[in-house]
């Protein structure tokens, strides 16, 4: 059996579980919409280089026209080679098995984008990498109203209450990124289901 969220997220958890859980959320919506924000307000220049850095399954794809990164060289990785496999079903981009905390993957980064990923890691550790590889970093987090009971995660997503999950905590992310000399650009955020909301957070190296 899996011993940590790590090992979860690496191969117990399957996809269709993953995005049936999601989709029932409304999640890859409202985060697909934070994309659409970005891409829109904020951009970053044609040709630029963007890592998308746990990229899953892209479930945000079918809510977010992959056109739109059209003018840009994009990278996706994660742990876990089967939800690359469904990436790359609704996007051709380059798709890699590498890690958040400790990323081999080649080169530097105009742009890294991390979707609700910070909160499955060692989230210090995971800022320290994209920090190395990128100059701007946009990352979704999520927030949770006080006193929220959790309910109950279907199929192989059930073994996650065992490894419980902690969110990060806002304040504290963006001192992190403070002292590695990157600072908060544009703050976004969406509700969704249950009072939760998702957090997008744009930082700038300095």
């Amino acid at each position: 059996m899996p011993r940590t969220v790590r090992d979860l997220w690496a191969g117990h958890i399957t996809a269709e579980d993953y995005e049936r859980h999601m989709a029932a959320t409304g999640q890859p919506q409202v985060n697909a919409d934070l994309l659409a924000e970005l891409f829109q307000d904020a951009p970053p220049a044609r040709g630029a280089r963007i890592l998308f850095a746990g990229a899953g399954t892209g479930q945000y794809f079918d809510h977010f026209p992959p056109a739109a990164l059209g003018p840009y060289a994009c990278v996706f990785t994660d742990l876990n080679p089967l939800f690359l496999d469904r990436l790359a079903a609704r996007f051709e981009g380059e798709a890699l098995v590498d890690d958040i905390e400790a990323p081999r993957v080649a080169g530097t980064f105009d742009l890294a984008i991390v979707i609700l990923v910070l909160e499955h890691v060692d989230w210090r550790r995971a800022v320290a990498g994209l920090c190395r590889v990128a100059a701007r970093v946009f990352a979704i987090v999520q927030e949770n109203p006080a006193g929220l009971t959790e309910r109950p995660l279907p199929g192989t997503l059930a073994a996650l209450r065992d490894l419980p999950t902690r969110l990060v905590d806002r304040g504290e992310l963006i001192a992190e990124f403070a002292g590695r000399s990157f600072e908060l650009a544009r703050t976004s955020t969406r509700e969704v289901r249950d009072g939760k909301t998702m957090v997008a957070l744009d930082f700038r190296g300095r």
